[in-house]
């Protein structure tokens, strides 16, 4: 799908707040602010004070993304002097600028389109110290859900005491709604469901590995079957259960800013903190579809010129003869309709076949 290391020169649009390219041949891919943060997409909680701004999402001339949390005194506008508004929806509001402070302005970027099944995986180094709040994860209510996936969250009332080491992941998915949190009545009885959390887990890099704040790779397999996190190739955390696998796309996205445990030990005052992400490539491998084309594997032949593709429809076989699968092989076929095996099919000890009928990935999010 892509693979960005962030070497082609290039800057934020002042109206788009998305990256505008200096060669026709890498198209847009990012913007510099968040579709699923409050209000209106330019900061993030309350709690967190702060506004996401282009100019601390920086292209760097070394080839890398930095994502900058900076301090902002309390003596300036609500959103700083230098604050510039995003473009329209997403933009601060008259009531929001009177009644709240802005302690940071603060670095995101996310793919300006959704993203679907397949292998996502991020470089980075991070800051580890209180209020530090870095995540790589997909988000959306595509199809009236939730949907979330966190590859690394790492913050401090997350990580339990070891910034150095420690990060969660894992799943936030709602099926029957778009909220996050559960809605309780003056009983605490549940009056409207929120996402349930699926395949969480703190994690700790091995001792012999350097700490956050030096390159690590966060990867993230999601298919319709399975979704799994791995850190420098280790796999963190699993789910295998379908149902609990968010089926929409998500916005895939990558987040810096400081929060409430930047508060000083009296809890009056914000740290004048600034720090920098620094994200080196990401990776991206979508799940390849043909949802209208239907397949037939008749033979061997047909079987190694196979392309993998979600199918319409996968026939495999003849009942004029029998297939043999190939020796010592692992694969898996995909279809949205049906999957038939026509006639007698030998599978050789040593080779793994895993037929899998699914929605599209992509037709069901219009």
């Amino acid at each position: 799908m892509f693979i960005e290391d962030f070497s082609v020169p290039r800057n934020w649009s002042n109206t788009q707040w998305q990256d505008s390219c200096v060669n026709l041949e890498h198209v847009s891919l990012w913007r510099c602010f968040s579709h699923s943060s409050w209000p209106s997409g330019v900061t993030t909680k309350e709690s967190h004070r702060q506004a996401y701004q282009p100019k601390n999402a920086v292209f760097g001339t070394d080839g890398t993304m930095k994502l900058v949390a900076e301090f902002k005194t309390a003596d300036t506008m609500w959103c700083g002097l230098d604050y510039k508004p995003a473009p329209h929806p997403f933009h601060c509001d008259s009531i929001h600028k009177q009644h709240k402070n802005i302690h940071y302005h603060s670095g995101t970027i996310e793919t300006i389109d959704p993203v679907g099944y397949g292998y996502y995986e991020i470089k980075c180094k991070m800051p580890i110290h209180d209020g530090a709040n870095t995540s790589f994860w997909f988000w959306s209510s595509i199809g009236g859900t939730y949907n979330e996936i966190d590859v690394l969250e790492h913050c401090t009332n997350l990580c339990e005491g070891d910034l150095k080491k420690n990060f969660l992941s894992g799943i936030w998915y709602n099926p029957i709604g778009t909220n996050y949190h559960y809605i309780l009545d003056s009983l605490g009885h549940v009056v409207i469901p929120g996402a349930h959390r699926y395949a969480e887990r703190l994690y700790t890099i091995p001792n012999s590995s350097p700490a956050l704040d030096n390159y690590h790779t966060f990867g993230c397999l999601w298919l319709p079957e399975r979704m799994a996190v791995f850190c420098d190739g280790i796999m963190v955390t699993e789910c295998t259960e379908p149902s609990h696998i968010p089926p929409h796309s998500m916005r895939l996205k990558i987040t810096h800013k400081e929060d409430e445990d930047a508060w000083d030990s009296i809890g009056n005052h914000w740290w004048n903190i600034n720090d920098t992400v620094t994200v080196d490539y990401v990776k991206a491998f979508r799940l390849k579809t043909d949802c209208n084309t239907d397949a037939t594997i008749r033979n061997v032949t047909d079987f190694s010129n196979y392309d993998y593709y979600v199918k319409h429809t996968i026939r495999i076989g003849s009942n004029t003869g029998g297939l043999t699968i190939p020796d010592n092989i692992i694969f898996t076929m995909r279809a949205v309709e049906s999957i038939i095996i026509d006639g007698a099919l030998e599978v050789p000890i040593g080779t793994s076949m895993t037929l899998i009928t699914q929605e599209c990935p992509y037709c069901s999010d219009d």
